[in-house]
């Protein structure tokens, strides 16, 4: 069956739009680069306002067959990225994995007091101090994580800047010694994000993301930092196998 007429009042119109987007999307009528017209031209195609070539965008953002990205525009949802999550695979080596590029940025770092769990995961005494480093890992240019990390001090001071321009945090690791880790206990749950944590992965509110709470360990079993990151949820697909490589926190 068809859809209306853009003038019907059989549904709202930014249902029709949603609708009509959706098909093209499916049939592939869109730039090699699955990017789709702005919402002026939306609006101006349609016939309705801004803000109804908005809705219809958001809805079809929310339904996850796009994705809004500030200052650029929005882009057909590509394949989601495979990510060995319980294995010893660092972030870099998974996108690779994908035939994709991974990159990370610096948020923040600063020291802070421990609280029980970070005192718990790195064996320190209630009140210790550790570096606090914020990072998001993208794919592709494309946010897909955004950890936080803990480490000792003052065993790990310098390590922002030896994490360099790039955020390499496995560069940084090998400088301290750590050239291999292996994960310990992991607790992984799906949620929904924060305003700050929607912000810095570039996805709507009301899309989940999965928060993962990991320690790793040195060769001799022995804490080297924790991390809580948070992953776009439906930018993800986790494997979890027995594979032996090094694995490191986004």
């Amino acid at each position: 069956m068809s859809s209306p007429p853009y003038g019907s009042s059989a549904q709202p119109r930014w249902k029709t739009i949603v609708e009509t987007l959706h098909r093209e999307i499916l049939e592939g009528e869109f730039d090699a680069e699955g990017r789709l017209p702005a919402d002026t031209k939306v609006a101006e195609r349609f016939g309705v306002s801004r803000m109804t070539s908005r809705k219809a965008l958001a809805t079809l953002q929310n339904r996850g067959l796009i994705r809004i990205e500030h200052g650029r525009g929005a882009f057909i949802e590509t394949d989601v990225l495979e990510y060995r999550l319980a294995s010893r695979v660092t972030f870099p080596q998974n996108v690779r994995a994908n035939n994709q590029l991974p990159s990370r940025k610096l948020i923040h770092a600063d020291n802070r007091p421990a609280d029980a769990w970070i005192c718990s995961c790195l064996d320190l005494a209630p009140g210790a101090t550790v570096l606090t480093v914020q990072l998001i890992a993208a794919s592709n240019g494309r946010p897909v994580a955004f950890s936080t990390n803990f480490l000792e001090l003052p065993t790990f001071s310098g390590f922002v800047e030896a994490m360099g321009p790039e955020a390499d945090v496995e560069i940084a690791l090998e400088k301290f010694g750590f050239a291999t880790l292996w994960p310990g206990t992991a607790k992984v749950i799906a949620r929904m994000p924060s305003q700050e944590e929607a912000k810095l992965l570039d996805q709507s509110l009301s899309r989940p993301i999965v928060e993962k709470k990991a320690f790793d360990v040195d060769e001799n079993g022995r804490p080297v930092w924790c991390h809580v990151t948070c992953y776009a949820a439906d930018r993800i697909q986790f494997v979890f196998d027995g594979a032996t490589q090094r694995g490191n926190g986004a």
